[in-house]
């Protein structure tokens, strides 16, 4: 089990969430460590509300105060508008001296590490090893075997928090970072061990083939039969129309057993590039899920409705929920999906966050767990772990081969796992949590934290299935309170500050994200000086026109970014842009973490 004690869900990032637990609680909920740095962390007007209730509940202001010190007053001239080229006061904000730093910002910000006590000791050894192995951080691989893992139990065990509600254990995971910031080799760790897996089932495929073949004869033969048998009753000639009825009476129906089984699928682990009937067909031999890698998440969500006229949308939005579904087919028949279950696991550059979920707010980020980790520095290799550990091949072997339960016909049902009746207490105080704290947020945010209870239960199942598969032994029965602990905090410390990073870059203006590309490439090309040309065919492999290329070049010289010049030249004098030495030397934005 995780080696720490089931944490209470009491200490949210938001003022609403912290003054229901003063009023719960009074006072002594400042004695918890966990909610008193987040009350730190309040900004200074939120601050003061919470101050003023907890003076009103009997607190001295000097205790509130020595509790929670007031922020310290920021120089004037550090406050600078978060807009490019913005004024304030009908002043230039930024000048040659002072560039607008927040374009180059990728709005990253100070985020958690990954927690990684929250796995049990044996998996923190792998992931630390592993993550050194690959290059990255921990989070670079402990995310997507979240992810795969989840998606592998499917909904083969279902997580139950009451009779009437369960949840599948399928979680989606996004890795967002810029392009060589780790996020391939962190998730091709787990994707590896899972590809060695798949060839070697190659042989039990075989022997599943030719079983399927058998079924096909047998069906053919049962099928002669009974049409040997309708020509025996259509023998003879019928005379009047209450023969005839008789007759058509009397002929056998066709047996079960002579019904086509149609043509063999070869089960799949996982798919990286495949069509929604393609994933229909593959749940048909694989019913407790499938499972989604892929390098880059953005193509698939940019492509969700620009093809379908939203149905693929419609599809992924459904293949988070587990239930029934029907694809249709042109000019074939429907394929009918009894649990329509698809995991996701891949990474998200930033910039193309805004593009991949822009429109109306459908709520298909709220699916997904966000984890934006910091880009690792230079470590020497090491032989401490192996391409393929067998340890980890035997955890992810015995997870796939859970079997489901049967349903009446003898087909495929999922199979709940109940919470204990200590998880099941803690659980009630997350969702007490979740209900007083989703007063403070409003569009995706307030999206994605109606939907925290179920990541959390979720994860907690997960979390459960992956230990026992780590260590062997008897099945679980039930889900320990130390797991819906750990699913909490990763979900409250972690998920939640990366997804809230995530969707604030969802909300970056295209305008903006076309001048932080601008600027990383003159960067990255050290170029002193650019032409709109360089800047249209180059920079923006031509995605603007050339007049569009021009005022985005003015607005970065209001930015204080670029500076317009005039070249003398043999012909007509060639206008050209001066780029600020700042963004050619090596100092950056205090929080621009990540390079293009």
């Amino acid at each position: 089990m995780p080696s720490f004690e089931p944490v209470r869900f009491i200490g949210g990032a938001e003022l609403t969430a912290l003054k229901g637990c003063l009023d719960g609680r009074g006072i002594a909920f400042l004695e918890d460590p966990p909610t008193l740095e987040i009350a730190k962390r309040l900004p200074p007007n939120e601050r003061l509300v919470l101050r003023a209730k907890a003076i009103a509940k009997g607190m001295s202001e000097e205790a509130f105060d020595t509790k929670v010190p007031p922020p310290a007053a920021k120089p004037a001239q550090d406050q600078k508008p978060q807009q490019l080229g913005g004024k304030s006061n009908g002043q230039l904000a930024h000048s040659w001296d002072d560039p607008d730093c927040s374009i180059l910002d990728d709005r990253r910000g100070e985020l958690p590490e990954f927690p990684v006590e929250t796995m049990g000791a044996p998996w923190q050894d792998w992931i630390m090893r592993a993550a050194h192995g690959a290059g990255v951080t921990p989070a670079h691989v402990a995310v997507p075997l979240l992810g795969i893992a989840s998606s592998l139990i499917g909904t083969a065990r279902r997580v139950m928090a009451s009779r009437s509600w369960t949840q599948p254990m399928t979680s989606w995971a996004a890795v967002v970072g810029f392009s060589g910031t780790g996020k391939t080799p962190g998730i091709d760790v787990t994707k590896r061990a899972l590809s060695k897996i798949e060839r070697d089932r190659k042989s039990k495929i075989s022997e599943l083939r030719l079983a399927h073949e058998g079924r096909v004869e047998s069906a053919k033969a049962v099928r002669a039969l009974w049409k040997k048998e309708l020509e025996k009753v259509a023998e003879g000639s019928v005379v009047s129309l209450d023969n005839y009825r008789k007759t058509a009476n009397a002929q056998p129906t066709m047996p079960a057993a002579a019904a086509d089984p149609g043509p063999f699928i070869a089960p799949r682990l996982y798919v990286s590039d495949v069509t929604i009937e393609r994933l229909a067909v593959l749940l048909q031999a694989r019913p407790q899920g499938m499972l989604l890698i892929s390098d880059e998440l953005a193509s698939l969500f940019l492509n969700m409705s620009r093809y379908s006229g939203g149905q693929d949308n419609e599809f992924w939005l459904e293949a988070w929920n587990g239930n029934s579904y029907t694809v249709e087919r042109m000019g074939r028949p429907p394929v009918v999906v009894d649990y329509l279950l698809v995991g996701v696991v891949g990474g998200l550059q930033p910039d193309k966050l805004a593009r991949s979920f822009k429109g109306d707010l459908d709520g298909m980020y709220a699916r997904l767990l966000f984890s934006w980790p910091s880009e690792h520095g230079y470590q020497p290799l090491t032989n401490e772990v192996a391409e393929f550990e067998p340890a980890i091949l035997n955890a992810l072997t015995r997870i796939i081969d859970l079997k489901g339960g049967e349903d009446d016909e003898g087909g495929f049902a999922p199979r709940a796992v109940r919470l204990s009746a200590q998880a099941a207490e803690t659980f009630e105080e997350v969702r007490q949590f979740l209900d007083k704290g989703k007063a403070a947020f409003d569009g995706r945010e307030r999206e994605w934290w109606a939907k925290m209870s179920a990541h959390i239960l979720r994860l907690a199942g997960t979390l459960c299935y992956v230990e026992w598969a780590m260590i062997g032994g008897e099945e679980p029965k039930e889900i320990d309170a130390a797991f819906v602990g750990a699913a909490t905090r990763l979900v409250r410390d972690y998920f939640w500050p990366h997804s809230r990073a995530a969707l604030r870059q969802v909300g970056l203006s295209e305008r903006h994200g076309n001048a932080r590309r601008v600027l990383r490439w003159i960067r990255s090309q050290k170029r002193a000086e650019v032409s709109r040309e360089d800047i249209r065919r180059d920079a923006l492999g031509q995605s603007l026109d050339a007049d569009q290329t021009e005022s985005l070049l003015n607005e970065l010289v209001k930015a204080g970014w670029l500076r317009p010049v005039v070249r003398a030249t043999a012909g007509r004098p060639a206008r050209r842009w001066t780029a600020n030495p700042r963004l050619l030397g090596a100092a950056e934005s205090a929080q621009t973490a990540q390079r293009g």
